[in-house]
């Protein structure tokens, strides 16, 4: 009965991950997808999609990968979002995901009744599931600022970028300084007739590739070398230094806050670009002027279009009003994956940390699995965890980043991991 069975709500790399270790541990579970097969994000020109022909991966498949199902050898070592892709549904189908997922079924409301859920979909169905794991991810929502003044030429979300064609030929601002805003930048470059890229903040960059090897393996070596964290990040800057990627070397400002505290840009050409003019980099925008941008330095750009890569908010519209309570662009949750008193309902992938994805997932995933395993035994250890969901969070390191709207979902990936194993430990025991 379906009573008796768990709903994952969410085909992305999370849901997948999720999914997996449920299969593995013997609980069983319905997968619901809103497209026609696995991918979330990573489905390109879809509802869900969020990447654009020229994306990659910003981590290295060594640290982005599930170390139960390696990558394929012959992948390169940034695989594009065909291959990432591929890799996810070729898991899938290992793990016998697919005979588990109903796909082409968008949900469309929730509802609790007693400690199992009632859930409705676009396909007419209705549902009673034992709990409920949410696994939508955090790139739901498309974030556009609001600028005064009209702008009259083209305007779009990176959510709605799918290539360069766009821009050919155009006078171009991408809007935004992450590593979406810094890709389309670059895209630009090679069709546009001019590119300015407006920030809000400054920024530091990382190369892809240091010491011939790829940076965030070589960032996570460096801890062996070095006992103290401030002697660790003042090496990565010196570093950063010399293979070219100090901002201010490019006559834009510097940074005031650490390399360590904020979401890496890993991008090699962005700064390239710059310094040959081809991006010109500006600060945030003033004003929307008609057929042009006033810039918050008084300096002006004339622009036929606009791209947004200006971030996302997590949602889950299906969800009761005020079942969950959200603190700024995430929800309240204990461990970043708890309701704190829903005890069958459960969230994956709310949290962003950096580098790690399929280490993160993995975790997070056996933990969940001990977790139900628990729950349904209704053990002492369970009762334990339960009421910590109730009290205040666990350190998770988010202190220590920039505050900003874009790092409020940013946590410390060893101290993540640690809480999860840590979580995972005391449900078994």
């Amino acid at each position: 009965m379906a009573e008796d069975i768990y709903g994952i709500i969410g085909g992305g790399p999370s849901g997948i991950g999720l999914a997996k270790s449920f299969k593995q541990n013997g609980i069983p579970f319905e997968l619901i997808e809103q497209e026609g097969d696995f991918g979330g994000v990573w489905n390109f020109g879809t509802r869900a999609g969020r990447v654009y022909e020229s994306t990659h991966l910003i981590s290295s498949k060594k640290n982005t990968q599930f170390s139960d199902y390696p990558m394929p050898d012959d992948y390169p070592v940034y695989p594009n979002h065909r291959l990432f892709l591929a890799y996810l549904r070729d898991m899938a189908r290992h793990f016998g995901l697919y005979e588990h997922a109903r796909f082409g079924s968008r949900v469309e409301a929730v509802q609790p009744e007693g400690r199992r859920w009632r859930v409705t979909t676009t396909d007419g169905v209705e549902k009673r599931y034992a709990g409920l794991f949410v696994a939508t991810g955090l790139q739901r929502e498309p974030r556009t600022p609001s600028y005064p003044g009209e702008f009259r030429g083209t305007s779009l979300h990176a959510a709605d970028y799918l290539g360069a064609d766009i821009l050919r030929g155009k006078r171009v601002l991408v809007v935004g300084g992450g590593n979406s805003g810094c890709d389309i930048a670059v895209d630009a470059t090679a069709v546009a007739k001019t590119v300015h890229h407006s920030t809000r903040r400054p920024y530091h960059y990382m190369p892809k590739f240091v010491d011939g090897r790829p940076t965030q393996d070589w960032l996570m070596d460096l801890p062996r070398r070095f006992a103290d964290r401030n002697e660790l990040w003042a090496h990565v800057g010196e570093v950063l230094k010399l293979v070219g990627c100090d901002p201010s070397d490019y006559g834009l400002p510097k940074p005031d806050y650490g390399v360590d505290q904020s979401h890496p840009i890993m991008n090699s050409l962005v700064l390239h670009h710059i310094a040959h003019g081809d991006i010109v980099a500006k600060p945030d925008v003033r004003e929307l002027q008609g057929d042009g941008v006033l810039f918050a330095d008084g300096s002006r750009a004339e622009v036929d279009v606009i791209v947004y890569a200006t971030g996302y908010r997590m949602s889950c519209p299906f969800l009761p009003e005020g079942l969950v309570t959200w603190r700024g662009l995430r929800p309240e949750l204990f461990a970043s994956v708890f309701h704190p008193d829903h005890e069958t309902l459960c969230f994956v992938g709310t949290r962003n940390a950096a580098g790690g994805f399929g280490n993160v997932s993995n975790a997070c995933s056996a933990m969940l699995s001990a977790y139900v395993h628990a729950m349904e035994r209704q053990t002492p250890s369970f009762r334990v965890v339960r009421e910590m969901c109730r009290g205040p969070g666990p350190d998770l390191g988010q202190d220590h980043f920039l505050r900003s709207d874009r790092h409020d979902i940013e946590v410390d990936l060893w101290k993540f991991i640690k809480l999860l194993n840590f979580l995972r430990t005391k449900l078994e025991g």
